[in-house]
C-alpha cells in the first residue's frame, strides 16, 4: 500500500490552505470588535467649543450699593369736615291769648271806729231774712250784737247771698265787758248792686256742729247804686 502518504499529506495540505484561507475572514470581523470594545472604554475627548469661555475675573464682584430707602411720611389724615350749626328757625312767639281781666274784687273796708250815719245799723238774727238793709255803694253800714261772754271772739263773713261766694275776708270783733261788740263794713264804689249777706258766729263754736249751728246769726245787705 505505497500510495497512502501521499493521501495523508494532500489531506493535511488541504486543510492548511483552508485555515490561512480562513484566518484574514477572522482578523477582519474581529478588528470592529476590538476598536468598539477600544472606542466605548475610552470616552471620546470633547470637542472644543467654537464659543471661547469667559475666563472669571480675579476682582471680587463689587458690593451691592445699599439701597438709600426714604423714610415714608407719614399719612396724612385730613382734618374732619366742621359742619357750623345749622340754626333752627326762629318762630315767631305766638301771641299770647286775650284773656279778660278778672273783675277787681270789690273794696270792703271794715273800720269798728268808722262814724255810721245814723239808721244804718244791723243786728243780725239767727234766721234769714228776717233783718235786712239797703246800702248804697261807697257807703258804710255797722253789724252789732249782743249776749256774749265778755271777750269773746266774734267771726264776721259777707257774701253773695244763698252762696259760699264770698266778697269780704273773714273779719273779727272782740265783746266787750258787757258781751257785746260792733263792726263797721264799708262799700266799695266797684262792689256789684245785688243782694248779699252777712253771717256772725263765736269763732269758740268752730268744731262743735250743733253749737255753731244754734250760734249763727244773719243779715240781708241789699248793695244799690247812688
Amino acid at each position: 500500500m505505497p500510495k497512502l502518504p501521499s493521501l495523508l499529506a494532500l489531506a493535511a495540505t488541504t486543510a492548511l490552505l483552508a485555515g490561512c484561507a480562513s484566518a484574514p475572514d477572522d482578523e477582519r470581523a474581529a478588528a470592529p470588535t476590538a476598536a468598539a470594545e477600544t472606542a466605548s472604554a475610552s470616552p471620546s475627548a470633547p470637542k472644543p467649543s467654537a464659543t471661547p469661555v469667559a475666563t472669571p475675573s480675579a476682582t471680587p464682584p463689587a458690593a451691592p450699593a445699599a439701597e438709600s430707602v426714604a423714610p415714608e411720611a407719614p399719612a396724612t389724615v385730613p382734618a374732619p369736615a366742621i359742619t357750623p350749626p345749622v340754626a333752627p328757625p326762629i318762630e315767631a312767639p305766638a301771641a299770647p291769648a286775650v284773656t279778660e281781666a278778672p273783675a277787681a274784687a270789690p273794696t270792703i273796708t271794715a273800720d269798728p271806729e268808722a262814724v255810721v250815719p245814723a239808721g244804718v245799723v244791723v243786728t243780725p238774727h239767727p234766721e234769714w231774712g228776717v233783718v235786712s238793709t239797703t246800702v248804697t255803694q261807697g257807703s258804710s253800714f255797722t253789724i252789732n250784737g249782743s249776749g256774749y261772754q265778755p271777750g269773746q271772739q266774734i267771726i264776721i263773713n259777707m257774701g253773695i247771698a244763698q252762696s259760699d261766694g264770698m266778697v269780704m275776708d273773714e273779719q273779727s270783733a272782740i265783746t266787750d265787758a258787757g258781751g257785746a261788740y260792733s263792726f263797721t263794713i264799708t262799700i266799695g264804689r266797684d262792689l256789684v248792686p245785688r243782694t248779699y249777706g252777712v253771717l256772725t258766729y263765736p269763732a269758740d263754736a268752730l268744731g262743735n256742729g250743733p253749737a255753731l249751728e244754734a250760734s249763727k246769726r244773719f243779715a240781708a245787705i241789699e248793695v244799690v247804686a247812688p
